[in-house]
């Protein structure tokens, strides 16, 4: 789902706003007053301050700029940042650490932006439920390095996939699987559990909307689906999974799950993945939970609350009421929220940097005031782990959904459509008040 047609004002107020950004502009605002384009609040000593632009990557011939994409993920032990491009129909490699263009692995390996489905799975699918790569991420297992990235589906390829690269080197890869998930439309956002040895990834289209659990290997030749978990009482879909190494288990966010009110209803699913079965469901009210990011020495998770929540929906005759956009932080042991975040929300993917003790949220259906009433006003959230507080929100662009974050140096990436992907630093605050650089 998506908020309501957005006016023709909001595009020219976000390229403005990212405009404006490049030169530093920005005001101040108090804390926990309502989140705008530019808005920040003072950082505390030895806390990271402000974002500022540092560099933009933008893509040679014969590649684009993307302008369709979807999920980021940064491998911080070769400082590379990856993002699932749907405009160069593979995923584009960044070295995260000169801020560099390196290369495009599996370039015609995906389904892209679609074009290549037929009328009958976009209209079962949607557009984007037939797009890809969606989610991706690097792991290591037996001395191997691979790229696991979900596909969508083709006339030719009408099953879901996910495609598994061996990399000889942070932006070179052979495809050495393709990995049938059996579903109608994409396979969509994934984790990874190095102690079991399982990635489980969403078909978040398909009804009902379902996990698979597929084996890893050093040879993706033996990867396998071993097994599946339907959710039947999801009706928004499936979002990002995590696992979390202090309790080896899956957390997965599911955006809406039905009431008899009218309100607006988000749940976290915890996972055992040895059994495969779900054990707890932790309810996320008035939020459609997207992005999902633990910190884990705290044993705390960001909710990024997507747009979907805030422009309210019906669903088999109920009406879900629209929200105002928020975040939330989670106590990942027991489900209690600790934090509240009215300034920023209609969130898709969020990032923990534990470097930088921050998080950021891709809010690329932020409205001016926070409701679905308000102009589409998307911003880059940053929100401080040290007590849980909102710092920023700088302006980005329409369908700026993506971000992560290089633990190595502290730079933050997120991919403007057409622009490039805007590389961000920010300052730390000494005890004298002034900023260095971090």
């Amino acid at each position: 789902m998506r908020l309501p047609s957005l006016r023709r004002a909001a595009l020219v107020i976000s390229v403005v706003g990212l405009t404006a950004s490049l030169t530093g502009a920005g005001t101040a605002a108090a804390e926990g007053s309502q989140g705008a384009q530019g808005t920040s609040v003072a950082a505390t000593p030895g806390e990271s301050g402000p974002l500022h632009q540092v560099a933009t990557v933008k893509f040679p011939s014969p590649y684009l700029n993307p302008t369709s994409f979807d999920i980021s993920w940064l491998d911080p032990q070769t400082q590379t940042y990856y993002l699932a491009d749907r405009t160069n129909n593979g995923v584009d490699a960044i070295n995260a650490a000169t801020d560099t263009f390196e290369g495009v692995i599996g370039s015609g390996d995906f389904s892209g932006t679609g074009a290549a489905a037929t009328s009958a799975q976009k209209s079962t699918c949607g557009p984007f439920g037939v797009a890809g790569p969606n989610g991706d991420l690097v792991l290591r297992v037996g001395g191997v390095t691979q790229l696991w990235a979900g596909d969508g589906v083709t006339a030719t390829s009408p099953a879901s996939t996910v495609k598994v690269f061996d990399l000889s080197g942070p932006s070179t890869g052979t495809l050495a699987a393709t990995i049938s998930t059996g579903g109608l439309c994409r396979a969509d956002e994934l984790a990874y559990d190095p102690v079991d040895h399982l990635v489980v990834i969403a078909n978040d289209v398909d009804t009902p909307p379902y996990l698979s659990f597929i084996s890893v290997h050093a040879n993706p030749a033996n990867d396998k689906v071993v097994g599946k978990i339907p959710f039947t009482n999801a009706i928004d879909g499936i979002e990002q999974p995590a696992w979390n190494p202090a309790n080896d288990m899956f957390y997965v966010n599911i955006p809406q799950i039905p009431t008899t009110n009218g309100s607006w209803m988000g749940e976290v699913a915890i996972i055992n993945p040895k059994t495969m079965n779900v054990t707890r469901t932790l309810p996320v009210p008035g939020c459609s939970p997207a992005g999902l990011a633990i910190n884990v020495p705290l044993q705390q998770m960001l909710l990024g609350c997507s747009g979907d929540a805030v422009a309210g929906d019906t669903v088999n005759g109920v009406t879900y009421n629209g929200n105002p956009a928020v975040s939330y932080i989670m106590d990942a042991r027991n489900g209690r929220i600790v934090a509240k975040f009215p300034q920023v929300g209609g969130s898709d993917e969020v990032w923990y940097n534990p470097s930088t003790a921050q998080y950021y949220l891709a809010a690329s259906n932020m409205t001016s005031n926070g409701l679905s009433s308000g102009y589409h006003a998307p911003v880059l959230g940053v929100i401080s782990s040290h007590g849980n507080r909102w710092v920023e929100n700088f302006p980005t662009a329409v369908s700026a959904h993506s971000v992560a974050s290089n633990p190595m140096n502290g730079q933050v990436f997120a991919p403007i459509p057409g622009y490039g992907i805007a590389v961000f630093a920010s300052g730390t605050k000494n005890g004298d008040g002034h900023m260095s650089s971090s």
